[in-house]
């Protein structure tokens, strides 16, 4: 069920934080044949007639959070919505049992039809939160109007080395016991050093140990199912009909660069976009080249939302 406690310090960082950005955080209650579930949320601007809101899915064992160094640097005007999915951040869900990735296309839907939001959505995801987004494009694309993917886990092809000791059973490549672990993940994923003080980062390495073995288990459970059907899901993205933005870092070792291709090749209406010295967490690395790609490309597309709308 769990939600991830946050002493007074985490808590302060990230209020400070969203007030910077400027978001609001918010909360939604939705209710299906699993229970209830009530997401929580950061909301920024209002929605616009005519343009696309854009939905940020974070990704594995990560949280809204993630994407408020991205959203600093979208302008006033256009309107950002950050989630929480179920099993992480802030988001309770009532659940006990996993949820599989079609649990969280639903729920996402869920939440979707629960903001009534009016025009189709640019829906923008990183790691495997790009695999929620690209399947979520597949199984609802009346609910699409652009997406965005931020290195998503590709098929088994273009396993890395990293993948593989990931399925050996070397959980804490992604999920550390220890700090030096933590910062030996760090090293990994990314070209860019942390620039947190120590103490905070101790504090969200104490965090993420709360929710460890519910986070082992998801992992464990998406490597030996969704995983190992990643190519017979993406390959129904050739039907997609919507514009599709894919970035990249070139230093990537989780997801090597080369995917970006692959995808590429998968979505016929694709921007590629490659980030020099940048590796896995590209919304940390690169947030403002990410806000700018971003915002441009729902600039670029905006005009195909307007005209849907004078269809009906």
């Amino acid at each position: 069920m769990g939600i991830i406690m946050k002493d007074w310090l985490l808590t302060l960082y990230y209020e400070l934080s969203a007030l910077d950005v400027g978001v609001v955080k918010r909360t939604l209650a939705i209710d299906d044949d699993d229970g209830k579930t009530v997401f929580s949320y950061y909301e920024k601007g209002k929605p616009v007639l005519g343009q696309a809101s854009m939905v940020f899915i974070h990704g594995f064992s990560s949280s809204k959070e993630a994407w408020l160094p991205v959203i600093k640097y979208i302008p006033d005007g256009y309107h950002s919505i950050l989630i929480d999915l179920p099993k992480h951040g802030e988001t309770v869900d009532s659940k006990d049992d996993r949820h599989t990735i079609d649990d969280v296309l639903d729920k996402l839907k869920l939440f979707l039809d629960g903001k009534k939001l009016v025009n189709p959505i640019y829906l923008i995801g990183a790691s495997i939160g790009g695999t929620i987004v690209a399947l979520f494009t597949i199984k609802y694309p009346e609910y699409i109007s652009m997406i965005c993917l931020l290195a998503p886990p590709p098929m088994k092809q273009y396993e890395s080395e990293l993948i593989q000791q990931l399925r050996a059973g070397m959980d804490h490549i992604v999920l550390p016991e220890t700090v030096e672990e933590f910062y030996g993940m760090v090293d990994l994923l990314t070209v860019k050093k942390v620039e947190e003080p120590k103490a905070f980062v101790d504090k969200y390495f104490k965090s993420r140990l709360r929710v460890l073995e519910q986070q082992r288990e998801i992992l464990r459970s998406f490597l030996e199912y969704e995983y190992l059907h990643l190519e017979q899901y993406y390959d129904q993205l050739k039907t997609a009909q919507c514009p599709a933005l894919i970035l990249w870092g070139r230093q990537d070792q989780l997801c090597v660069v080369e995917a970006a291709d692959y995808f590429s090749k998968l979505l016929s209406d694709s921007q590629v976009k490659i980030f020099d010295e940048c590796g896995h967490f590209i919304p940390y690395e690169k947030p403002e080249d990410t806000a700018k790609n971003i915002v441009e490309f729902l600039d670029a597309h905006s005009y195909d939302i307007i005209e849907d709308s004078t269809a009906f």
